[in-house]
């Protein structure tokens, strides 16, 4: 049976923040992009988790407590449509970087770029991240827009700027319905 509460979104938000937790920073010395230890939340029972600072736009308010000081990434998907094949999904999804540092942003857009800009490739990287067992197999990835830094108008004080991909997947498919498996 599907798992509807899963998307392919999803999917690349895990990969990202896999990269932005691991990868060095040039800007911030002996730090890395996001640093997992600046998002760990206290939970009422004691205990602590680390809260992945790629949030969905529906879910800004939490941005009021938890995150309300520090960089994080909102993001939007929409569902392109599809083509003859109908067991290829396309997708777009644009990520919106917020920072109070122009030069923080920059370094995120320009591993994003890196990341996302290889076709078939970042298919591939997207593949191994998320393992066989996913529903997913992602065939292409691609930018579309990288938007530069700019005050943001909303939250004085912080920047933001923007970066657009769009990638095909495909879902594992019941072979008698046609339906998502």
């Amino acid at each position: 049976m599907a798992n509807y509460s899963l998307n392919a979104a999803g999917a690349v938000r895990d990969f990202l923040w896999s990269k932005l937790s691991t990868t060095d920073s040039n800007v911030k010395s002996g730090q890395k992009m996001f640093e997992p230890s600046d998002y760990q939340i206290d939970l009422l029972s004691g205990t602590e988790f680390t809260m992945i600072p790629i949030i969905p736009s529906q879910q800004d308010a939490l941005l009021d407590g938890a995150l309300a000081d520090r960089n994080h990434i909102i993001y939007d998907y929409v569902a392109d449509g599809y083509e003859d094949n109908w067991m290829i999904c396309r997708d777009s999804m644009m990520f919106t970087i917020y920072s109070k540092s122009y030069a923080e942003i920059a370094e995120v857009q320009n591993l994003m770029l890196d990341l996302f800009r290889r076709m078939d490739d970042t298919a591939e990287d997207i593949n191994n991240f998320i393992g066989s067992n996913s529903p997913f197999i992602f065939f292409s990835v691609s930018l579309i827009d990288l938007l530069s830094p700019e005050p943001e108008r909303e939250k004085v004080g912080w920047q933001a700027g923007q970066v657009v991909i769009r990638y095909k997947y495909g879902r594992q498919i019941s072979p008698t319905t046609g339906r998502f498996s």
